[in-house]
């Protein structure tokens, strides 16, 4: 390979053969990525998009799009997989904190003789407002996006652009506070609930992967080489980055970040947070089964219940300093969960009238070598 690269930087190509010469070396080094993609090998994928990296000008061409797509067809799988494993953060715009999370229960995808990708998915989701505190809901659908890739140097930026929503059903499950001065919120939510998951339905995605594979999953369309707004500087130190984001929680609620995925045993969580806003909250780590257990029970049910089981972890985090935590753990998949309530955990925040205030917390989550 690396012998091919010297060969290809030594000739001399005129100008009139030179975009068609190197378009065709293009594709055929995309060919020989698209097969090292299709083995599964983790390290192999690594080497083939740090391949792609080296020559964006031919990948980014618009006349290799279909190819683009071919190989991006190829992750459709672990795309659901994705989904299905790690929530998606719901905000109301780009620059502000996550004020929701939806969680996918099951997902399917095709592709379609168009080069389009279709997506059936059902889930869960939850939100907060001023008036009618926590609002959850049961959401299916079924959305046809029109798939690409870029590279920007070696990291690739997967668009998934909503081309049409071909089924949505949104259900309300809970609206923790029913009326406001008499007036009724639940029908009031009832009607903007289908309204506001479509609306973020309609924004698509953009994955955006790393060369040594972390990912961020961002709702709507990030330009190519920038990046969402990120709490935190991390460091390039051997962990994989799976959260590095700001999460606006409201009193008596809970937050429930994940489920992270750690590949082997030997590893460990690495935590670090920030408080803002209120005084205090408590951090926990709890397995994929208590947190899917315990998730289902906050999105149906008003207050803060307790988690089915004790977590794994569970400490005060002060507000106004960084707050670290290592929590080994075995293979498997985890939450971790803020709670910003005096329910649950040995946190007591201070009460702002009826419930605590909202605490703005700066969370990353990384994943690496157990020290």
């Amino acid at each position: 390979m690396f012998q091919s690269w010297r060969f290809l930087s030594a000739i001399r190509v005129s100008r009139r053969y030179g975009s068609r010469i190197l378009g065709l070396l293009g594709s055929v080094l995309l060919g020989v990525i698209l097969a090292i993609s299709v083995s599964g090998c983790l390290g192999c994928t690594m080497a083939g998009q740090k391949a792609l990296g080296l020559m964006p000008g031919v990948v980014n061409d618009p006349g290799n799009r279909s190819l683009r797509r071919s190989i991006l067809g190829f992750g459709l799988d672990e795309f659901c997989k994705q989904l299905v494993n790690t929530g998606a953060p719901l905000r109301m715009r780009d620059d502000e904190p996550v004020v929701g999370r939806f969680f996918a229960r099951s997902c399917s995808s095709s592709e379609l003789d168009s080069g389009d990708v279709f997506v059936q998915l059902d889930g869960i989701a939850y939100t907060w407002t001023n008036a009618s505190q926590r609002v959850a809901l049961e959401v299916s659908a079924a959305i046809q996006y029109n798939q690409d890739f870029l590279m920007h140097g070696s990291t690739m930026y997967a668009y998934f652009r909503t081309r049409n929503i071909a089924y949505q059903n949104t259900r309300l499950t809970l609206v923790e506070q029913s009326a406001v001065l008499g007036v009724g919120i639940a029908p009031i939510a009832d009607d903007v609930a289908p309204q506001m998951m479509r609306n973020q339905l309609e924004r698509g995605f953009t994955v955006i992967r790393d060369s040594d594979a972390s990912v961020e999953f961002s709702l709507g369309v990030v330009e190519l080489g920038e990046r969402p707004n990120k709490p935190y500087e991390v460091r390039n130190d051997g962990k994989l980055t799976l959260m590095n984001e700001r999460s606006e929680i409201r009193g008596n609620q809970l937050d429930f970040l994940g489920p992270f995925a750690v590949p082997s045993n030997g590893q460990a969580l690495f935590i670090t947070m920030t408080v803002e806003g209120t005084t205090v909250v408590d951090a926990m780590v709890v397995d994929k089964m208590v947190g899917d257990q315990w998730l289902d029970l906050f999105v149906r049910n008003r207050g803060v219940p307790q988690p089915p089981l004790p977590p794994l972890v569970s400490e005060v985090v002060p507000s106004g300093e960084k707050w670290q935590k290592t929590v080994r753990v075995s293979k498997g998949f985890y939450y971790v969960v803020i709670d910003n309530s005096a329910v649950v955990g040995a946190a007591m925040p201070p009460r702002g009238g009826t419930i605590p205030p909202a605490a703005l917390v700066s969370v990353v989550v990384q994943v690496g070598s157990a020290p």
